[in-house]
């Protein structure tokens, strides 16, 4: 009985566990500015999309660049405090991989967010 009661509980926590950097989200810090960060959202299959969303926010001394590695495009951010959302039209058909480029910044700290 408690061995079926453990594998219950086990179970429950398992199943109840929020995934904040699962496959169509990402969620990090940056606190360090001397490497670029890549990362890949992957639709869920049987999920509608309508758009992807970049909410970037905190401070930063310099230019730093966000890119879409898989098609090219790329957002630059200038420097000083920030608190934006940048968002686009994309309805799931293909993984995006985006790149967080330090650029020209060496200092600051920011909260990035990637979503589909």
């Amino acid at each position: 009985m408690k061995k079926v009661l453990f594998i219950f509980l086990l179970s429950i926590l398992f199943l109840s566990c929020d995934c904040k950097n699962c496959g169509d989200h990402r969620n990090f810090v940056v606190t360090d500015f001397s490497k670029k960060r890549v990362d890949t959202l992957i639709p869920y299959e049987n999920k509608t999309y309508v758009g992807y969303i970049i909410k970037i926010k905190g401070n930063v001394n310099d230019t730093i660049k966000i890119q879409m590695v898989n098609y090219g495009g790329h957002y630059m951010i200038p420097p000083g405090e920030i608190d934006t959302l940048l968002n686009a039209d994309y309805y799931g058909k293909d993984t995006l991989i985006w790149a967080f480029d330090p650029y020209r910044a060496t200092k600051g700290k920011l909260e990035i967010e990637y979503g589909l």
